[in-house]
């Protein structure tokens, strides 16, 4: 209806205005996959975007900006920082998928790192396993260090300006099974 389009495109901008133009971000990730030969139809979704903060002080704040409009949080510690996950009421649309990206990421930063505030990385979902994806791809440089997780394995891209993560469950489905559901 024309209240719900209304609304959602309400929440689009309210997201805006609070994480930036996150329409751009996912473009210049869409690129390093093309640019990787990476086909589209190997992917699923754009699942979560996440975004970094420079100080404890802009996390909380954030915190309570994102609860305000999402369904749910996730909030646990992973390498000595807490990193929240939020589901989005309204989930945001991006170019280049037609599922709209649900999760938005936030992690404490890490203490002795400095990074500018602003999206890290977009995380996709792929359509086949993690390992069969890896073995089609086996020419791109991708970083493993996310092979070591215990329920949300993935590995990592790099281009200039955004990195990309690719992982064969979406977030709802690492939640569930971290909660043993």
């Amino acid at each position: 209806s024309a209240l719900y389009l209304f609304f959602y495109s309400r929440e689009g901008v309210i997201m805006k205005e609070v994480l930036g133009d996150y329409e751009a971000f996912v473009a210049e990730a869409n690129k390093l996959i093309d640019q990787s030969g990476i086909a589209r139809k190997e992917i699923i979704m754009c699942d979560t975007l996440c975004y970094r903060v420079e100080t404890n002080e802009r996390y909380d704040e954030l915190k309570k900006l994102l609860a305000s409009h999402a369904l749910s949080s996730h909030e646990e510690e992973v390498n000595q920082r807490m990193i929240t996950v939020y589901s989005l009421r309204e989930p945001l649309n991006v170019p280049g998928w037609q599922r709209p990206v649900p999760y938005i990421e936030v992690p404490q930063p890490k203490p002795g790192s400095l990074y500018p505030e602003g999206f890290a990385h977009a995380q996709f979902v792929t359509l086949r396993g993690l390992g069969e994806f890896r073995a089609a791809h086996t020419s791109l440089p991708f970083d493993e260090k996310g092979l070591s997780h215990t329920y949300n394995q993935l590995v990592k891209l790099s281009g200039k300006d955004v990195s990309i993560k690719f992982q064969d469950k979406n977030k709802g489905s690492v939640f569930d099974i971290e909660r043993g559901t």
